[in-house]
């Protein structure tokens, strides 16, 4: 039996043994997904663990960029990013990939995003991937606000550097700024109110990469009273788990990213 994981810390819920799980009984593959509360400094542990035990893993907060310096190499965005939230094991070789770059620049597109600016509120890792997508869909201006305003800066030197113009911010509620694109890279709004309006913002579409399993998250409220149109992060989750599947496993047709985020909404895995 092969066997994977997730690794993050706090790791008190998430629905990617569901959705990784229900993919391998599709398959017919023998392997089974499991959930592991890794803190960062068992980090280092967990790699020599991993490189005899799992046949890979995803990574979610805070390891995404600590991850990187531990493994044996990275492919792709990953390099460019330094932000890695999927590992495969090959005969001991543990390399590193972002899916969440690939799930993000593919439901962006889908939903006619084509450039414009955007206002990315965080800046941890999944706030890098949204970047890089944002840069090959053809973005020349982002706004970075984080409440720790020197991370907000260190994004934005790495944006700078990929030839866009980026301005990072204090974090505040009324921001007199205007932003085609809104993206929430925070887990503000999964327990309360989203801080801030998207419409103030002027934003044509909303992606929120937080997800709330039993509804939906404030940012997300806020979008549908005021309809514009959005990504949730369940969508996110899906898209970003079946190109994990992928590399894991090589190419597969089905189950599509779109009949594993309906069995998810109705609860059926």
């Amino acid at each position: 039996m092969q066997v994977y994981a997730v690794i993050g810390y706090p790791l008190d819920y998430t629905l990617s043994p569901n959705i990784h799980n229900y993919v391998f009984r599709e398959l017919g593959v023998d392997a089974v997904y499991v959930p592991l509360k890794v803190s960062p400094d068992r980090l280092g542990s967990f790699v020599d663990f991993a490189r005899d035990s799992l046949s890979g893993f995803n990574v979610t907060i805070p390891h995404k960029v600590a991850i990187v310096r531990l493994i044996d190499g990275v492919v792709g965005p990953a390099r460019e990013l330094g932000s890695v939230n999927t590992v495969v094991n090959r005969g001991g070789e543990l390399l590193g990939y972002n899916t969440d770059y690939i799930a993000i620049k593919q439901a962006l597109s889908d939903r006619g995003y084509s450039g414009g600016d955007a206002l990315i509120i965080g800046a941890g890792g999944v706030a890098r991937a949204v970047a890089l997508a944002l840069r090959d869909l053809g973005c020349s201006r982002v706004y970075v606000m984080n409440r720790t305003v020197e991370r907000g800066r260190e994004l934005c030197s790495l944006i700078n550097s990929w030839g866009i113009d980026c301005v990072a911010l204090d974090f505040q509620r009324n921001i007199n700024i205007k932003a085609r694109l809104l993206v929430n890279a925070t887990p503000l709004g999964v327990n309360g109110d989203f801080p801030i309006d998207p419409g103030s913002t002027g934003a044509g579409l909303v992606l929120d990469l937080a997800y709330k399993p039993s509804g939906i998250t404030g940012l997300i409220r806020l979008a549908r009273e005021r309809s514009i149109p959005y990504i949730d992060g369940l969508e996110i989750l899906v898209r970003q788990a079946i190109e994990a599947d992928r590399i894991w496993l090589g190419p597969f047709e089905e189950p599509t990213w779109y009949d594993v985020l309906e069995k998810l909404r109705d609860g059926l895995i």
